[in-house]
């Protein structure tokens, strides 16, 4: 009997035993994934901005003749000038033709003057002489008081004509001015950089020519209300046009935000500006001071959902894979900021996309080893 009862337990036992046996062979199969950890982290951000090669002060030249009609053009763009110069004449027949006019004014005004002034040295020369004849009673009194009279009109219309050549000498004065205004003159030293005077048309209110002061170029370019408020003036930048690199800083930055772009500008002046030419695209590259991230992983742990969102495979502490979703800051070279849903030291599947599933137990791997 006690040996039928220990043949029915043996096969009991070895079952048991051999479930034990799977049971530890299951425990230690568990698919190995490589794993990083979140961690602080300092980050350099480059920003990379567009824009274009513009003058540093760019003047605009203007007539204030309107309606008259351009004559000749005499700068190009491109073309340096000095201070001074002649860029454009506009046709001012009317303008020489009162120029004449009043220059003979003037001419008559002054024959008059002559004239006014060879009456009143007589009259003074016969009023001094009346008076003499007066004291030997030669003369009535009457004829005294005549001359001094008409000695008093000579000296009004001496007056009168030195008042009229001041009055036709300021007309000629304006004149000459108006003349010189149909001269349209460079008001600095530069380089145009843009002409819209044509021969045969007529002025208006705009620009005819616009100028850079001295030739001086900068890169403009522009940035996000973001992107402007990491930047500084005097920060290094790297302003790459076409095929040349030049180096350079942040000399201006925009204190307004376009309503309608919603972006600013930042004005990078340039070391060695000579081989550009205005208007030519440029990018440049802008290093950023280093900013300390509290957490951070390799941006190839994190995976995208299609509306953009970031989310993360966690390895938990029961070995376990849990989609957690997060949010990024900053990514620089590789790395990215975690602003929300990871902790420091939380372990992460390291490569996004790897095909496992929510759930699944896994053994997580750092470079350091099995964790």
């Amino acid at each position: 009997m006690k040996k039928l009862i220990l043949l029915s337990v043996l096969p009991i036992l070895f079952l048991t035993a051999c479930q034990e046996q799977n049971s530890e062979q299951t425990e230690t199969v568990l698919m190995k994934v490589n794993v990083v950890q979140v961690q602080p982290a300092a980050l350099t951000q480059t920003l990379r901005l567009s824009g274009s090669i513009t003058a540093k002060e760019d003047i605009s030249v203007r007539t204030p003749l309107v309606g008259l009609q351009i004559q000749t053009v005499n700068a190009e763009v491109g073309e340096v000038v000095k201070k001074g110069q002649i860029l454009a004449t506009l046709e001012a027949s009317n303008v020489q033709a009162q120029l004449r006019q009043n220059d003979a004014n003037l001419q008559r005004a002054k024959a008059n003057l002559a004239s006014q002034q060879s009456a009143l040295t007589e009259s003074e020369a016969t009023l001094k002489r009346y008076q003499t004849l007066m004291k030997s009673d030669a003369i009535s009194r009457q004829e005294l008081e005549q001359q001094q009279a008409k000695t008093r009109v000579a000296r009004a219309a001496v007056q009168a004509a030195n008042a009229e050549i001041a009055q036709v000498q300021a007309q000629l004065d304006d004149s000459r001015h108006q003349r010189k205004k149909a001269e349209v003159l460079a008001p600095a030293d530069g380089v145009i950089t843009q002409r819209s005077a044509e021969v045969g048309n007529l002025t208006d209110s705009n620009a005819l020519f616009h100028l850079a002061r001295n030739g001086e170029l900068e890169a403009t370019v522009e940035a996000s209300a973001k992107e402007l408020s990491l930047l500084k003036t005097g920060l290094p930048a790297e302003v790459q046009v076409l095929d040349q690199t030049t180096s350079g800083q942040i000399r201006l930055l925009s204190s307004q935000i376009d309503q309608t772009s919603r972006t600013g500008k930042a004005r990078i002046q340039l070391q060695t500006p000579a081989q550009l030419t205005l208007g030519t695209p440029a990018t440049a590259l802008i290093k950023l001071p280093e900013m300390q991230a509290q957490a951070t992983l390799p941006l190839s742990a994190v995976n995208f959902n299609a509306d953009g969102t970031a989310f993360v495979m966690l390895v938990n502490h029961n070995k376990q894979i849990e989609r957690r979703p997060i949010s990024l800051g900053e990514v620089n070279q590789g790395t990215a900021e975690i602003l929300s849903g990871l902790k420091v030291g939380e372990q992460v599947v390291q490569k996004a996309g790897a095909l496992i599933n929510e759930g699944e137990r896994v053994e997580p791997v750092t470079e350091q080893g099995v964790k």
